[in-house]
Parts: C-alpha cells; sequence; structure tokens
C-alpha cells in the first residue's frame, strides 16, 4: 500500500512521543530493541516522506514472530516487567511499519502511555516523576496534532496545548493518589528483578569485602531519632553476626525465626528512633547496637539479637525500633556454646596462635589480655587503609606479622581469631557505623561508606561485650569519620568534599529525596488512614474511600468542565455594538445582513426624515468607536441614540404607521465588517 503522506505532520509528533516514552529503558533494554525501534522509525519516516510503499503484511509476520523469539532469547522468558516492557517496545517499532491512519497512531500513543508507566515498576526515583510528566506532555501533545491533522499548527502551540492538557489532569491525579484505596505489599503481582544483587552487605566476610563496599556512597538507610541522637562512638548499627571461619572467611549461619536465645537485661537508657532502609534484596535489618523492641510487619529477633524480616526487602521500608545502649547481653553461655564461638579450623594460621599463646602468658586475667591484644594492635606499625595487599592461605598470619595493612574487616577478623586462640568466646558483627546528621533535616543519612565491622566477646558476668579493634588503630575512624581516618594517613575516602558548599548540596538532595520518599514513595495504607484521620475521616473502609473518591472526582470533573466553558464562550459584543443594536431597535428598522453602517444610514434616513441628523451622528460614532478606536466619541454615541428616542416620542405624528417589510435575509443582529 502506497502513503499519500497526509500523516506526515502528525507522524513526526507520534515518533518523537515514543522516543522519550522508551528513553529510561535505553540503557536496560538490549542493544537489538533500541537499534529495532530506530530503524523503525526511520523507515516509517522516510517512507511518508516520500510516499512509498509500506513494508506487505507478508514481510511483516515473520518480522514479529522472528523479535518475539528474540526477546524469549534474551530474557529466557516473557514474564515479568523487562521482557514485558521488551515486547511492548518491540510491539510499538513494528506497529509503525504498518501505520496507514489516524486510528493507528493513537493505539502508538496508548502504548507510550504504558511504557512510560512500566518505567515506575523497575525504579522510582526522583527524577522519574519530571520525566512522568514530560513524556505526559510531549504525548498530550502529539494527541493534538493527531486529532486537528486538517490544520497545521506551529509546533509551540501543540505543546501549549499538551501543557493545558497535563495541567487539567494534575487534580485528578492528586485526588486518585490520595484517596485510592491502598493495599500492603506491591500492588501489581508482576514479578521483578528481586533477585538482582544490590550494594550492601554480605552474610561473608573476606578481607577487603568492606573496604570495597565503603567506596559507595549510596544510602544504606536514614533514621529518625525520637530525642537526642546519642554520641558519634555510640552509633553502631547491628546487621550481621558470623561465627563460622574456614581460615580465611567468616560466614552467618541462617537466623532461625522465634525469640532471641540473648536474654537481655537493661542498664541504663533506651532510645527510640525510626529507620528508613532503601532495598538491599536481602532479609536482615538494621538496629542500633543492642535491639530491645520494634514495631513492623513480619519483623523478628534472631538469636545473635539481629532483627531480621520474614521476606526479603526488595523497596524501601520503614520500621520502628527501641535500643539499649546500656546493656547486659546473655550472662549465661552454655558449654556447648563456649565451644562453638572458640571453634577453629586445625593447622590454620600457625604464628597467630603462636602469638595469642605469647600474649596468654603474659597476662593474669582475661581482661589484660584483651588489653594486650589491643595494646598490640596499638603499638605495633599498623596501617588503616581501603587498598590493603591481597592475603593468602594464612591471611591472618601475613596481616598479623608482614603485611600489617588493612581495613575494619582485616582487624575484626584477626581480634577474633585471637581471641578464640585463647579460648575466649568470640564473634564478628557487621553493620554500619556513625553517619552524617543532616544539616537541614531531622534526620541522620548512613551510606555504604559507613559500613563497618566490629566484635563481640564473651566475659564471665559481662556476657557479649563490644570490642571495637579499628578504634585502637584508627580512633578518629569511630569519633568522627571515615574520611578523617584515612587523612591521618595520608588517603582520601571516595567521595569525599574539602568544599562545604559541596557537602551541603549533597545534604540537601538528600533531603529532598528524603521527603520524596517519606510524601511519595512511603505513602502507604498506613499514611492514607493516618491522612484521612487528619482530613476527620477516622477509620475508613474501602467503600467509604471509593464513595469519596467518587464524589470529588465528579466534582473536580464538572468544575473543569464549567471552567472549559467558560473560557470558550462566544465572544461579548462590545459596548459600541450593543448601542448600534439599540440604535436599530430604537427606529425598529432592523439591518438587513451584511448591510455596512452608512448603507443603513441612509436607508433609514430616507424613511425617517426627521431623524436624519441625529442617525448620521449615531452612525459616524458608532464608526469612531467601533473601527476608529476613539473611545472618547463612545459618549457623543449614547447621547445621539438617545436623542432619536426622544425625537421619536415628539415626533410620532410624522412617522410611518409601520416600518416598512426587509428583505427574508434580515436578522435581529447586525453584521458589521
Amino acid at each position: 500500500m502506497r502513503v499519500d503522506g497526509s500523516l506526515k505532520h502528525s507522524l513526526g509528533w507520534t515518533i518523537a512521543a515514543l522516543l522519550v516514552a522508551y528513553a529510561p529503558q535505553l540503557t536496560t533494554k538490549p542493544i537489538w530493541i533500541s537499534g529495532l525501534l530506530l530503524v523503525c522509525a526511520g523507515l516509517r519516516w522516510s517512507t511518508e516522506v516520500r510516499r512509498g510503499r509500506l513494508i506487505p503484511t507478508w514481510l511483516r509476520l515473520p518480522i514479529g514472530i522472528g523479535c518475539f523469539i528474540a526477546v524469549l532469547a534474551s530474557y529466557g522468558g516473557v514474564n515479568g516487567v523487562a521482557p514485558g516492557s521488551a515486547l511492548l517496545s518491540v510491539m510499538a517499532a513494528l506497529k509503525l511499519l504498518e501505520t496507514r491512519n489516524r486510528r493507528d497512531e493513537y493505539v502508538i500513543l496508548y502504548i507510550c502511555l504504558f511504557l512510560m508507566l512500566s518505567t515506575f515498576l523497575a525504579e522510582q526515583h526522583l527524577w522519574s516523576i519530571a520525566y512522568l510528566l514530560f513524556g505526559f506532555l510531549v504525548t498530550m501533545a502529539a494527541w493534538v496534532s493527531v486529532s486537528r491533522r486538517a490544520k497545521v499548527r506551529p509546533a509551540r502551540w501543540y505543546a501549549r496545548q499538551g501543557l493545558k492538557t497535563t495541567l487539567y489532569a494534575l487534580p485528578l491525579l492528586l485526588c486518585l493518589w490520595i484517596l485510592f484505596p491502598r493495599v500492603p505489599g506491591p500492588f501489581w503481582a508482576i514479578p521483578t528483578e528481586a533477585g538482582k544483587a544490590r550494594t550492601g552487605l554480605s552474610s561473608t566476610l573476606s578481607p577487603g569485602d568492606i573496604s570495597t563496599l565503603s567506596e559507595s556512597q549510596e544510602v544504606a538507610f536514614r533514621v529518625r531519632f525520637q530525642s537526642i541522637a546519642p554520641p558519634r562512638e555510640l552509633l553502631y548499627w547491628r546487621a550481621i553476626v558470623m561465627h563460622n571461619f574456614d581460615g580465611r572467611t567468616w560466614a552467618a549461619d541462617e537466623p532461625v525465626y522465634g525469640k532471641s536465645s540473648d536474654v537481655l537485661q537493661s542498664r541504663g537508657e533506651s532510645i527510640r528512633y525510626t529507620i528508613t532502609m532503601e532495598p538491599t534484596r536481602q532479609r536482615w535489618l538494621y538496629a542500633l547496637d543492642m535491639p530491645a523492641s520494634w514495631r513492623g510487619q513480619k519483623i523478628y529477633r534472631t538469636g545473635y539479637n539481629t532483627l531480621q524480616r520474614m521476606e526479603p526487602v526488595n523497596d524501601r521500608l520503614a520500621y520502628e525500633a527501641r535500643s539499649l545502649l546500656q546493656y547486659a547481653a546473655n550472662l549465661d553461655l552454655q558449654p556447648r556454646s563456649k565451644r562453638w564461638y572458640t571453634r577453629l579450623p586445625p593447622d590454620n594460621n600457625p604464628q597467630a596462635v603462636a602469638l595469642a599463646n605469647q600474649l596468654a602468658d603474659a597476662s593474669s586475667s582475661t581482661d589484660e589480655y584483651v588489653r594486650r591484644v589491643l595494646s598490640y594492635f596499638r603499638e605495633q606499625p599498623f596501617y588503616y587503609t581501603l587498598s590493603p595487599p591481597a592475603l593468602g592461605r594464612n591471611a591472618i598470619d601475613e596481616f598479623l606479622l608482614e603485611t600489617r595493612r588493612g581495613f575494619c574487616e582485616h582487624y575484626a577478623s584477626a581480634f577474633a581469631f585471637l581471641m578464640r586462640a585463647a579460648g575466649i568466646p568470640a564473634r564478628i558483627v557487621a553493620g554500619y557505623q556513625g553517619g552524617t546528621e543532616s544539616l537541614m533535616g531531622d534526620y541522620m543519612i548512613v551510606r555504604q561508606s559507613d559500613a563497618h565491622a566490629w566484635n563481640e566477646i564473651w566475659l564471665e558476668g559481662q556476657g557479649w561485650v563490644r570490642v571495637d579493634p579499628t578504634a585502637a588503630v584508627a580512633p578518629s575512624r569511630i569519633e568522627q569519620n571515615l574520611n578523617s581516618a584515612l587523612q591521618e594517613y595520608g588517603e582520601r575516602a571516595p567521595g569525599a568534599f574539602d568544599l562545604p558548599a559541596f557537602e551541603n548540596l549533597k545534604l540537601t538532595w538528600d533531603l529532598i529525596n528524603a521527603r520524596y520518599n517519606e510524601w511519595v514513595l512511603g505513602f502507604g495504607p498506613e499514611t492514607q488512614r493516618d491522612f484521612l484521620a487528619w482530613l476527620g475521616i477516622d477509620s475508613p473502609d474501602w467503600r467509604d474511600q471509593a464513595t469519596l473518591l467518587a464524589i470529588i472526582l465528579t466534582a473536580l470533573m464538572a468544575m473543569i468542565a464549567l471552567w472549559l466553558a467558560w473560557l470558550h464562550r462566544p465572544p461579548r459584543r462590545d459596548d459600541a455594538s450593543r448601542w448600534y443594536q439599540r440604535l436599530q431597535r430604537r427606529l425598529k428598522l432592523p439591518a438587513v445582513t451584511g448591510e455596512a453602517p452608512r448603507a443603513y444610514s441612509r436607508r433609514a434616513r430616507a424613511l425617517f426624515p426627521l431623524q436624519a441628523e441625529a442617525i448620521d451622528a449615531s452612525v459616524e460614532h458608532y464608526l469612531a468607536v467601533r473601527y476608529g478606536g476613539n473611545a472618547r466619541q463612545f459618549a457623543s454615541l449614547r447621547r445621539a441614540v438617545r436623542q432619536i428616542k426622544r425625537r421619536w416620542r415628539a415626533h410620532s405624528a410624522t412617522a410611518p404607521a409601520s416600518a416598512p417589510k426587509v428583505p427574508t435575509q434580515t436578522t435581529a443582529k447586525s453584521r458589521t465588517h
């Protein structure tokens, strides 16, 4: 089929809307899909410009089948957000090849809307809102161009009409966002990339793991304290406890659902806070050392006094917790547990075992032995660095006696080994330490660069006691931040800024993101109920919300309809035209359609010679005001018309008995030119 070029103007807008809708998926889709879309768009546009023939059906069919097989091969299936949006993109590209009329363009624009929405199923960053509004504006401009294809307008006119349509839709959008009944969990039962790895802690710890993680400036979680925040040296955010050691790597067991076996005793004040954590695709949660109680769905405490969730954290999660800053954990440790926490692999790191025996022989008590080990880290030339050298099979021996360069995981691993070599139960805790206070918000930011590892040892009469060997080597890491500790050794933390302006800019952007997460992404069932309660609607069910939503939507649509009717009302006649109509009514002589004012004056003077002077004056003043722009003569126009009324009464005896008939095309209104 040969095209006639009638779609040339609107097709450009349609292709532009499709490219904008696909743009966010450019880096996530296979390169062949992007190439297919560009080739189809260019081919269809050139066909329209040169008025060529569309690709025949017998060729489009195998192309479509081949694209489906290619999507199947690229994703291993067609279920899920990624393959589903890929199929949608392929459909839009192939639809361009058979676009013949306005209906086909409307189908493509519908696909554009679904493509833009599919972006939110994969990510919901702050920039997505701006992109969605821009994409909707371009799509609406394309819609207007398709509907008004017969009359070509400048591009800015279509953009303006698209902007108006977007603004009309915003009140309806806000109403639906606030009042549409929310359900717990994701609204769409579509599988996402839940298994995709995310930057964050791991359930295993090897030399170099946390030092690599500390190079990331991504936000791990944000915390808001209900009172004054504790000192920085107490901000240990507990996540994972590791106790299995194979000579190089520490690992955590799969936690068992149930009440913690570590009995907590409070020995001081507690503190309450709310954590909003980013997705990790893992089950562990973060809590200030030591968590005593919590509030949140499907959250429990493990046997190692860590918080876990029954399901992976695939979306942003907010929960409340209360922690003890001074505590005693598990004062009674069973003999079996003591043996468990003192296990070491046989014939492994013999030099470290010899060092532990040497320090233990010189110590008269367990407390003194712990002090001697920390003094060994403090007095020997250990180096705190993000780029330690690689270690071999006996990693502890090489670190303690040869390289002596490492990050927190090196010191925590070596300290736990030395404790166990002396028969002291020990384990490693992985989490985060410290945080950055928002200068313009009431919360604290904890980033991946704050990742940290420390130790817990069990002491008679004290239970599990936190010990941080990193503080013996780089105390500024605990008291200040990572960058301060690295600067002492001539290094610099990635992403650190020397100028306060850059840091303030980064904190300002984080504040905007935090508010977006809280008010938009965090607007779930509980937040919606709180908001409706603030509006005076207590304990609403879905029927009440649906009824209220229908009422408000109807009211909004009626207001928008009235507003549009007012904007597009017929133009009101100016005052001069109304007085010219009054002249005709006074004379009871309507003007003929298309009759000019002076022609009307001549006809009226012939019928009413006694009114000739006033008729001429009225018409001339009307022309001066209506077409000459002389507003000063408007008062003279009114006086002249009023004189006709008075003179008509004074000379009614000489007036004709009835007004002469005028041609049938006369009307009560005068068309003036």
